[in-house]
């Protein structure tokens, strides 16, 4: 029987994305509705982080890590976070946004070499159900380096499929992205070897073009061998 278990994994194309944002904002409740469309109440603090798959199509895959909030597991973000390619921040609407915003902002400043140069940084306000008259301010959506903002409920599932559509076009967006610039740089690579193997060429097409074109004098030069020979006889 033919196994293709080799050539699914060379296809398969894997997004990594970490979510962060302050204790009980509503992180893993996102993931939940994200994935299983339900919502546990009273679920369980993270504990360092938690790991989920999000299926995209069948070659397409986001790795969500989902980070624990409180302040002791912040020695361990690093180890989840880094190599990540979609980051999101969870904001909780019933409480100081602008503290929490400036506080992930800092954390992801200060920790930028530890995602791909590349990211996509998502800012999310939760728990749209507590407040439904709650508007994101202006300042906030002019921000640009979020690629997109938006306000949902985790409980109700309110916002979640634009959630949801977001990060699967930014995930393949990544992936023509990665395989733009892969191409780009073979490219760049083929161009320089290319010009090193002209360079050497041209070296010696300069030299054989310069013996080529030297005259010699056959009968000077087989005279003077001539005397080198009865010069150096015992």
């Amino acid at each position: 029987m033919f196994n293709d278990t080799n050539n699914s994994d060379k296809t398969m194309k894997r997004i990594k994305s970490v979510i962060l944002g302050n204790s009980a904002a509503g992180k893993t409740c996102i993931v939940q509705r994200m994935i299983y469309n339900t919502f546990t109440v009273n679920s369980t603090q993270t504990i360092g982080a938690a790991f989920s798959i999000y299926t995209v199509e069948s070659n397409i895959k986001i790795e969500i890590w989902d980070t624990a909030g409180q302040e002791r597991f912040h020695s361990l973000l690093p180890m989840y976070a880094r190599g990540a390619e979609i980051i999101i921040v969870v904001v909780d609407i019933n409480k100081n946004i602008d503290e929490q915003i400036l506080k992930w902002n800092k954390y992801i400043q200060d920790n930028e070499k530890l995602f791909v140069p590349y990211y996509k940084l998502f800012l999310i306000f939760n728990k749209h159900d507590l407040n439904s008259d709650f508007q994101i301010p202006t300042n906030i959506v002019n921000q640009s380096q979020f690629v997109f903002i938006t306000l949902v409920s985790a409980k109700t599932g309110y916002g979640i499929d634009k959630l949801k559509l977001h990060m699967e076009l930014n995930s393949k967006k990544i992936i023509d992205d990665n395989a733009r610039r892969s191409h780009d740089s073979s490219s760049i690579d083929r161009n320089h070897n290319s010009g090193n193997s002209n360079i050497q060429n041209n070296t010696n097409d300069t030299i054989f073009s310069s013996l080529s074109n030297m005259k010699v004098n056959v009968e000077e030069y087989r005279d003077k061998m001539k005397k080198y020979y009865e010069d150096s006889r015992c």
